[in-house]
């Protein structure tokens, strides 16, 4: 019985990172369950029998699940109180796509985009204001990168979100499962400065993502592509 929640608990954890997370007050008693670190008001917790994390709130509220090392990473955006960092790759995941860029702080994002939309007739590499980026919406995620290595996973700053998380396996992971080099914030940003007013963009071979991919880890790669290709 015990293999077989183990077994169960891995299949729907994944490879995946930030889980779905409904946020709700976590009662009674919890006998798989182990504080990890506790800081700030908020616990990070470890299932004993499947090993996936969870953050709980000063009040036991739920407020993300997943894999150890994702939540690692959002425990300690959380505790910070700045969801962003310099250098990350930013995403905002619009009706049918996933936008991307470099965030540069001080509320300035670098994306390959037309000046007012994501797509248009003059798209270029520019520097914009988070909001423009976001274009208003209150959720947007950076990519995490396991310690371990594969390939980077989402973490949403939203902590009560249905987004379903998991992504098509195919090339992009394939990939990235091999050693690559993860640039420091620092190298991340010039890199990403240093491709200021280009437009050369290409929807299959240098889009949004390819850009935002290449400035932090030097492939270009969009797992975007790779979907609408293996279709």
């Amino acid at each position: 019985m015990l293999l077989a929640l183990l077994i169960a608990g891995k299949l729907l954890m994944g490879n995946g990172g930030d889980r779905p997370n409904r946020e709700e007050k976590i009662c009674g008693k919890q006998h798989f369950w182990r504080d990890k670190k506790e800081e700030m008001g908020y616990r990070l917790q470890y299932n004993l029998l499947d090993g996936h994390a969870r953050i709980l709130d000063k009040n036991n509220i739920r407020k993300a699940t997943g894999t150890m090392s994702a939540m690692e990473e959002k425990f300690e955006r959380l505790v910070s109180g700045n969801f962003l960092k310099p250098g990350d790759v930013i995403g905002v995941s619009r009706s049918f796509y996933d936008h991307y860029g470099i965030y540069i702080g001080d509320g300035k994002v670098i994306h390959y985009a037309d000046k007012t939309k994501d797509f248009g007739r003059n798209v270029s590499i520019y520097e914009t204001d988070l909001k423009d980026f976001t274009q208003g919406s209150k959720d947007y995620f950076v990519l995490h990168f396991p310690k371990t290595g594969g390939p980077p996973r989402k973490l949403r700053s939203s902590t009560n979100f249905n987004v379903n998380p998991r992504e098509h396996m195919g090339i992009f992971d394939f990939l990235f499962k091999a050693k690559y080099k993860l640039f420091s914030p620092e190298e991340t940003i010039e890199r990403a400065k240093s491709r200021l007013g280009e437009s050369a963009y290409n929807f299959t071979r240098n889009n949004c993502e390819h850009f935002a991919l290449w400035c932090k880890t030097g492939i270009s790669f969009s797992r975007q592509v790779d979907m609408v290709l293996s279709i």
